[in-house]
């Protein structure tokens, strides 16, 4: 175990307050975050110790959350299901767009919840009874080819999977690759390349003997669902499992499904000696008929009972669709995957619109609801339900 490592976070910090302290282990690196009044109050009670009592009374603080934080959390496939040091685990998550975008290309939406990132926000999310973090990546700004690849912002994003896992999160890494992560229009990629098995050949090594890190393939490959895209859908999926099992990394991996995520009824079984391969989709409601268990059956439900699957995406978007039952159907759709323990990871965190439909909006993260609002107006969305959901707390 190294020597803690003190970085300042805020300009305007004082001596202590904002700190980060570090301890590395062979398996992971912990992080420790006090906020600036926290710090302050620690300052003023001990204020006579030497800078060198200051490192050890926080090296000791920091030793507990490591003894607490990275010695639990290892993820698993077994039976089909997901698994949680050994029991069946339904990931309760939320969606982080912090990391989407490097800087270069960053626009927006992703441009705010870039600037407002705090580690803070991983302990933060505990309080809604959150588990884990789908953290998004970019797949140019992490592909060592590609010209918006920096080691800074490479630096950043392990950062922040080191932040989220000391403050007990699960976490899921997902690599983008559309023009809101800096692609060009016509290289966004439809299933993963060259370019995604560059970024995993990189990326997969940091975290390999850290299991409570999940690696999410690729965000959303487009292609239509029919046996052709299939075959070609397998074959690259495999070819980049096959990079992260090459590099070490025995982690699980999530395959998206077709259609933006939204298909997995269909999809050939990928090829994993560890066998540690779960499914994803994504099964935004565009239509009425979204809205209803047949739809989410033919989506992915049908595709559960033989396979481990998560929603690692979902929310009301009310300019895909919404109508008076979005409310009663969100609630439906949560009943639905709890009764089927199937998880799910709430778009989103850090999405700043407040009309969009998001599970969180603004800075600090607000939660949506729908009592009192309708569709489009500013702050409708499943928060609430989503926040019940995960506390255990919804109607039967």
């Amino acid at each position: 175990m190294g020597s803690p490592t003190y970085l300042r976070m805020r300009s305007n910090a004082e001596l202590i307050a904002g700190t980060l302290t570090f301890i590395r282990s062979p398996a992971c690196v912990t992080l420790l975050w006090f906020e600036d009044e926290q710090m302050k109050r620690l300052q003023a009670r001990y204020k006579v110790l030497s800078r060198f009592k200051h490192a050890l009374l926080f090296s000791t603080i920091s030793l507990v959350a490591w003894t607490s934080a990275c010695g639990q959390a290892s993820i698993s496939v077994s039976g089909g299901r997901l698994q949680r040091d050994g029991r069946p685990w339904t990931p309760h998550g939320v969606v982080q767009i912090a990391f989407v975008a490097p800087p270069a290309a960053q626009q927006g939406v992703f441009t705010e919840a870039y600037q407002h990132y705090s580690p803070s926000d991983y302990t933060a999310m505990r309080s809604y009874g959150i588990d884990s973090v789908r953290i998004q990546i970019s797949q140019p700004g992490l592909d060592p080819q590609n010209p918006l690849f920096t080691p800074a912002f490479r630096s950043q994003v392990i950062d922040a999977v080191h932040a989220a896992r000391a403050a007990g999160l699960i976490v899921m890494l997902s690599v983008q690759d559309e023009e809101q992560s800096g692609e060009k229009k016509d290289r966004v990629a439809s299933l993963p390349n060259d370019a995604t098995r560059r970024v995993w050949a990189s990326i997969a090594p940091v975290f390999a003997r850290d299991h409570g890190v999940i690696y999410e393939l690729l965000n959303e490959p487009n292609l239509p669902p029919n046996p052709e895209n299939w075959r070609k859908w397998a074959h690259e999926m495999n070819a980049t499992l096959k990079v992260v099992r090459d590099a070490g990394a025995s982690n699980v991996a999530v395959a998206d499904g077709l259609l933006f995520a939204e298909r997995l009824g269909g999809a050939p079984a990928l090829h994993d000696p560890d066998g540690q391969v779960v499914y994803a989709s994504h099964p935004y409601a565009h239509r009425a008929q979204d809205q209803t268990a047949p739809s989410w059956e033919k989506k992915f439900g049908d595709f559960a009972r033989t396979h481990a699957v998560v929603v690692t995406e979902w929310t009301t978007v009310p300019k895909y669709y919404c109508d008076l039952g979005t409310p009663k159907y969100a609630e439906e759709f949560l009943r639905y995957l709890n009764g089927r323990g199937i998880g799910l990871m709430a778009y989103g965190w850090d999405f700043t619109g407040p009309k969009f439909g998001s599970t969180f909006h603004g800075f600090p993260p607000q939660i949506s609801a729908f009592e009192g609002l309708t569709c489009g107006e500013p702050g409708f969305g499943p928060g609430r339900a989503v926040e019940r959901f995960f506390q255990g707390r919804l109607q039967p």
